[in-house]
């Protein structure tokens, strides 16, 4: 009787069983996945398979909607009487934001409704004090949200379980919504600004988790903000703007655009075709129109070219696309470089990373997956394409990134790449260290899966080299995501290595690998291994900026 009274207890105690006893059914008991906020209570959901805690579609700011389109997020706080009555259900993903859909420029997804952040956490002990990383998707500033699981482009929840930290996802407001920047929509706005509505939307996110990510086992005062593509170029104009002091400590900017500094006023110029487009007399007609007459008004294919569809080639003497980020006054009060070489920026410790071959996710043309060395494609295309330059570009680009190694793709891929984003990040980050107090760190990924393409994004193109968002993929654990298969050995060590550097820099601002001190003394080639050397590709970025490229770079 004795043993078997144990036994009982046993199984009673660790709740793995549902045992019937007299007619009623013991179930397992899961922890209370209810939180208190400033707003009220919130219920999400407890994973017994992950262990932990989902909070799915909070609301961090008032749906921007009718007269708050186009104005600053209006914050959920109880003193803007805009709060919900008893208990949040936090179970689902809420809306995108307004945007065309990536995989058909003509539908148009989403809802301006749209504001809302998600929280991952092993723990809801308020005294845990877990590291916060605070992800900001990319997508040109024109597409994506904050939960893109189905290409593994977001954080999980095992993950956050894995690393013992709390991950923060975010919707912002995306092309005209986020990013409009209009004389008529400065009149009136309590900023006396337009634009950079989007970026104002991260900030307020970024204060909400200061207010209340302590209830759910995190450390406001150990905040990493991360963001990949225009994510990362996000966190350019973060870190330089007055607004952000205070609200994160460190940041990882991954496959930015080097390029900020449009002023309102030319925005303003540049953007009235919108309003020639839409037909409006006034802006009350502005706020009037529906989100697929807003979207569909957009210049995405003639100047100020919102489609940005040339970024992933070679550019053409002259040819520039137009600024959805630029300095209107409030946000940004000044270009980051200005702001950075003045030391008036959010001093922090900051991580920049850059791939081998960004542009290798879609490359523009395509038709480089059939080039040949003996065809003679390659050579030609860059004499044509730089040509416009004038002959010497062509020519010594040739030199510097020669024919007959490793393949054209590589070649050229490489050569856009350090065209484009990497030679720009170089001097980014040159300005960036030079009034950092703090450190700021620098890598190329040069990792790729040999032998097997992927398909990152999503995407149509079977890519072969260290694509765009390599690192990221590594660091979120979703190789096999973009691979179609189970990853291999190679890619195992690939993540580890990513995921090891990064959260040694989230948990002491230095990356694990010693010898990767700051930049501009050290760069890292980030790899299965972590190797570091003076400079990359010193010789190519020396020629390109001093051949002005650098004003060729990403922009948005």
């Amino acid at each position: 009787m004795r043993r078997w009274c144990q036994y009982l207890l046993l199984i009673l105690t660790t709740s793995t069983f549902l045992i019937g006893i007299s007619g009623f059914i013991l179930s397992p008991v899961s922890p209370s996945a209810n939180v208190f906020v400033n707003c009220g209570e919130i219920d999400g959901v407890w994973s017994q398979t992950d262990a932990g805690f989902s909070f799915r579609g909070i609301p961090y700011a008032s749906p921007p909607v009718g007269k708050l389109r186009w104005r600053p997020p209006e914050a959920v706080r109880k003193e803007n009487n805009n709060c919900w009555n008893g208990t949040l259900k936090a179970h689902n993903f809420q809306s995108p934001c307004v945007q065309r859909d990536p995989a058909n420029n003509s539908k148009i997804i989403g809802n301006e409704d749209c504001l809302y952040l998600n929280v991952l956490t092993p723990t809801l002990n308020s005294s845990a004090k877990l590291p916060v990383m605070f992800w900001i998707h990319g997508g040109y500033l024109l597409y994506g949200n904050g939960n893109q699981y189905d290409i593994g482009y977001a954080p999980t929840l095992a993950l956050a379980k894995q690393l013992d930290v709390v991950f923060v996802s975010i919707n912002y407001r995306l092309n005209a919504f986020g990013f409009m920047a209009l004389e008529w929509l400065k009149n009136g706005s309590p900023t006396n600004t337009s634009g950079n509505y989007g970026f104002m939307d991260m900030i307020e996110g970024l204060r909400w988790v200061q207010e209340n990510i302590q209830n759910f086992g995190g450390d406001p005062n150990q905040v990493t903000a991360f963001g990949q593509s225009s994510g990362g170029t996000a966190l350019i104009a973060l870190l330089s703007s007055p607004l952000c002091k205070g609200l994160f400590d460190k940041v990882w900017m991954i496959s930015a655009s080097p390029v900020m500094n449009k002023t309102a006023s030319d925005a303003f110029k540049d953007n009235e075709i919108f309003i020639k487009n839409t037909g409006c007399r006034d802006v009350s007609c502005l706020y009037k129109l529906s989100p697929n007459d807003v979207i569909t008004n957009v210049p995405w294919d003639v100047y100020p070219y919102w489609a940005m569809e040339d970024l992933l080639g070679l550019p053409e003497l002259g040819k520039f696309d137009g600024a959805l980020a630029v300095v209107d006054g409030y946000v940004l009060l000044e270009t980051p470089f200005e702001t950075w070489s003045r030391g008036n920026g959010v001093d922090v410790p900051v991580m920049i990373g850059t791939t081998a071959q960004e542009v290798d996710v879609a490359p523009f043309p395509s038709e480089i997956l059939n080039w040949t060395w003996q065809t003679n494609d390659y050579e030609d295309h860059v004499t044509k394409k730089l040509g416009t330059f004038n002959n010497m570009i062509g020519r010594t680009a040739l030199s510097l990134y020669p024919a007959n190694v490793s393949t054209p793709e590589f070649q050229f891929t490489t050569m856009v790449t350090d065209v484009r984003t990497g030679c720009g990040t170089d001097y980014l980050a040159t300005v960036l260290a030079s009034g950092n107090k703090l450190p700021v760190y620098r890598y190329i990924a040069t990792y790729y899966t040999k032998g097997q393409s992927a398909k990152p994004f999503a995407s149509k193109y079977p890519v072969n080299y260290a694509y765009h968002g390599i690192d990221l993929f590594g660091f979120f654990q979703t190789m096999n995501v973009v691979l179609g298969t189970a990853p291999g050995s190679l890619d195992t060590r690939w993540e580890n290595r990513v995921q090891s550097e990064i959260m040694a820099f989230v948990r002491t601002g230095s990356p694990a690998t010693g010898d990767w001190v700051q930049y501009p003394d050290v760069t890292a080639e980030l790899n299965t291994e972590t190797k570091t050397f003076r400079s990359y590709h010193a010789a190519q970025c020396e020629f390109w900026l001093q051949n002005g490229f650098f004003s060729y770079s990403w922009i948005n």
